[in-house]
């Protein structure tokens, strides 16, 4: 009978000891998660939601459409390979996979938004995963070169290479999903497009490397 209650008993301090480390755990990443968000904000609300801007959005289209005026949207994503990398890095400072995510996306967000015209509206689509400017009164070859230099500040400050294509209206959409649409398509193509280049460059000096140990 003793053998059973002091199993019982050693049976409870050991679930006991079992939920007061969870309890530790999750108090420590509950602490972890206020701390990032005090430092860096919660960059998902600093910007403005895609789906919930729409109505402004497509205000501005209606504006456009009624002046002639040009307006162009952009569309921005972090390519996924370089976000693993960078994620890593930060993860050796940070040791925290949600501190590590909130600095960085923060730290991008707050670029774009700091050095985006004071006409220009960032917003994120959460469900694709990337950013949309609509940049009124804006044509595509302005634009363009609005995103090349957006580019050159963010790999500058963050060593990273953004992912980008524009679309203007009416040329390429008559909607704001159609623009953005086309956007992200050119986006994707842009990429696609820089891939056969760096593998001939590989190729190049794979066929250099073995002319020079041949000879």
């Amino acid at each position: 009978m003793n053998f059973l209650f002091q199993s019982w008993v050693i049976g409870l301090i050991i679930i006991g000891a079992g939920f007061f480390v969870l309890g530790l755990i999750w108090r420590r990443r509950k602490v972890n998660y206020a701390v990032t968000k005090g430092l860096y904000g919660n960059w998902h609300t600093a910007i403005p939601r895609f789906r919930r801007s729409l109505h402004r959005m497509i205000a501005e289209l209606e504006r456009a459409r009624r002046y002639g005026n040009s307006l162009t949207i952009a569309v921005l994503s972090v390519d996924q390979e370089q976000l693993k990398q960078k994620k890593r890095n930060l993860l050796q400072v940070t040791e925290n996979t949600e501190i590590a995510s909130y600095f960085f996306f923060s730290l991008i967000s707050a670029l774009l938004r700091d050095n985006l015209r004071a006409c220009d509206f960032l917003t994120y689509d959460v469900t694709n995963d990337y950013y949309v400017v609509l940049m009124p009164e804006t044509s595509a070859a302005l634009a363009e070169q609005g995103v090349v230099r957006l580019n050159e500040l963010i790999a500058d400050r963050v060593k990273i290479t953004l992912r980008s294509g524009v679309a203007e209206f009416p040329t390429d959409g008559l909607t704001i999903e159609d623009l953005v649409s086309h956007a992200h398509t050119r986006s994707h193509r842009k990429a696609t497009d820089n891939l056969p280049q760096k593998d001939a460059a590989r190729s190049s000096q794979g066929v250099q490397r073995k002319e020079s140990l041949a000879k």
